[in-house]
This record gives C-alpha cells, sequence and structure tokens, in this order.
C-alpha cells in the first residue's frame, strides 16, 4: 500500500493532465460503491475571475481510485454521473477569514489516519467510521465553509 500522501500527489498530478484549463482537485475521501472501497476526488475549474471575486461553481468532475495504489480508475461528470445535490446555477464561496494551518505536519498527521483506515479496509473489508470522520474533520477544517459540503457529499 503507497501513502495517502503519494495518492494525494498521484491523484493531483493525473487528474485532468490533458488539460490545460486551471483547476483543483479535492483531497481524497473514501466512498463506498457495490460493497467496495474506494478513494475519491472531486475537481472544480475556476478562472482568474473566479478567484479574484472569491467565488466558484461547483465541482463538475470527479475520480474513482484504488483504495490501496490510488490509481484512478475512473474519470466521472457531475452531469452524467452526480455525487452531490448541490445547484449548478450558483456559484460557492470560497473566501475566509479564518486562520488555516496548512502545514506539512497538519497534513502528515491527517493522511497518516487516512492510510490507518485505508490499512482496516484492506486487512479486514471494514472502514472505522469514528477513525475516518477524525480525518475527514482535519481535512474540512482547512476548506472554506460553503466547499466544506462537497467533501461531505463525495464521501462515504
Amino acid at each position: 500500500m503507497i501513502s495517502a500522501k503519494q495518492v494525494n500527489a498521484n491523484i493531483q498530478n493525473n487528474v485532468l493532465s490533458r488539460v490545460k484549463t486551471p483547476h483543483s482537485t479535492s483531497y481524497p475521501v473514501i466512498i463506498e460503491e457495490n460493497g467496495h472501497f474506494y478513494l475519491a476526488a472531486f475537481i472544480f475549474l475556476y478562472s482568474r475571475k473566479d478567484i479574484e471575486e472569491g467565488m466558484v461553481e461547483r465541482p463538475t468532475i470527479w475520480v474513482v481510485a484504488n483504495i490501496e495504489t490510488g490509481e484512478i480508475i475512473e474519470e466521472r461528470h457531475t452531469l452524467d454521473n452526480d455525487f452531490s445535490d448541490a445547484s449548478y446555477e450558483v456559484k460557492y464561496n470560497i473566501r475566509s477569514d479564518k486562520k488555516y494551518d496548512t502545514s506539512k505536519e497538519y497534513y502528515n498527521n491527517a493522511f497518516s489516519i487516512l492510510d490507518s483506515c485505508r490499512k482496516r479496509v484492506l486487512e479486514y473489508g471494514e472502514l472505522e467510521r469514528d477513525e475516518y470522520g477524525e480525518y475527514l474533520h482535519l481535512i474540512v477544517a482547512n476548506i472554506p465553509e460553503e466547499y466544506q459540503r462537497f467533501y461531505y457529499d463525495l464521501s462515504i
């Protein structure tokens, strides 16, 4: 099993690699489909104007990845296979006055929790929900409030 830190880097580096449009990719979350656990991440596109205004559209693409290797299995478009009931008609605020902990140690801790969750899934076929909740809490704590919903909507 490769580390969650490596998985995150692989997803970040390989998603939409052929597209030159500015985009951002979420941190991985765990999903369950047909009795199997996977990693998933969403992608949202943005323009310079979006960033200047602090308002972006909802994610329109998401990927499913192997929980052990982090290899992207499938890229999905939300118009065909949606994970959220959020509106496409509004933009979402990504500005915040909140101080975020973006230190390397913070994310190393979060990813070590995700690694522990993934290991349990791989060894026992089950997800320790409280432990996974700790990971999700750490990850969304550094995300502007309006965009946190997409992590929860995508996650198990």
